[in-house]
C-alpha cells in the first residue's frame, strides 16, 4: 500500500492531463512517480521537459550525463 496515491485522470486539471498525455506517448503509461509529482504541477511540468531531454540521446552526450549524475551524487551526499 502507497502513503500517497498520486493524482488520477479523472482527478487531474486540463494542463495536468496534457502533460500525462505526453508522457503516456512516450512511455507507454503514466508512472506511479509522475502521478505524485502531479500534485505539485510545476514540478510535474519541470520534471517531464527534463526527462524528455534526458531520454533524447541525440542531444546530450553520454560523458555530459554521467558527468551531471556524478555531480548531484556529489552534492546529495550519495555515498556510492
Amino acid at each position: 500500500m502507497n502513503r500517497i496515491s498520486g493524482i488520477q485522470d479523472k482527478d487531474a486539471g486540463f494542463r495536468t492531463r496534457w502533460i500525462f498525455k505526453r508522457i503516456k506517448r512516450r512511455l507507454g503509461r503514466v508512472p506511479l512517480s509522475a502521478r505524485i509529482r502531479a500534485c505539485d504541477f510545476e514540478l510535474l511540468r519541470i520534471w517531464e521537459e527534463m526527462s524528455a531531454h534526458v531520454a533524447d540521446a541525440g542531444r546530450i552526450p553520454a560523458k555530459l550525463k554521467e558527468l551531471a549524475q556524478v555531480k548531484v551524487a556529489a552534492m546529495v551526499g550519495c555515498p556510492f
